[in-house]
């Protein structure tokens, strides 16, 4: 199970996360601010995309978001 850390919904894995993350950010602020943290940590790590998935640069975005707080 993968918490939501803005809503805290519990979700089966990490893609639907994502999937929870990217709608409710068109609607909501809070998730809004999360989807933008998570699009510059994409930038800023680019050698990511050419060997992890989606869902796997997202599971290691919350890994090091949450190491932060």
């Amino acid at each position: 199970m993968v918490r939501c850390p803005v809503c805290g919904r519990d979700y089966q894995n990490t893609l639907s996360l994502l999937k929870h993350v990217r709608l409710k950010s068109k609607y909501d602020e809070h998730h809004r601010n999360l989807w933008m943290e998570y699009i510059k940590f994409k930038s800023v790590n680019d050698g990511y995309e050419e060997i992890y998935t989606e869902t796997d640069i997202f599971r290691e975005f919350l890994k090091q978001r949450k190491a932060q707080f």
